[in-house]
């Protein structure tokens, strides 16, 4: 069943283009896959972030569904990983 919730993983703060640790749950406005690389809104401000999950059950996110952030743009993952340029992919 598809749904509109996914996994992220951050960028980690000391080894650009890696994204490990653990994931956190979005909605998405936007279609993504696995692998994509999306800006996630964060409590600090917006981070990039990696796809790690998609079409999570709504009951693995039960207890904080009403808490969940949402997703808008996805990024150019090429562009990114080589240059460090971040242009919005127009859906």
């Amino acid at each position: 069943m598809e749904t509109n919730i996914i996994s992220v993983k951050y960028e980690d703060n000391y080894m650009p283009k890696t994204f490990s640790g653990k994931a956190y749950s979005y909605y998405t406005a936007i279609p993504v896959e696995v692998g994509n690389l999306v800006i996630a809104p964060t409590q600090n401000g917006d981070k990039i972030a990696r796809v790690s999950e998609i079409n999570i059950p709504e009951y693995k996110v039960e207890f904080f569904k009403s808490s969940l952030k949402l997703i808008t743009d996805k990024i150019d993952r090429e562009k990114y990983l080589q240059s460090n340029e971040i242009l919005k992919e127009v859906a």
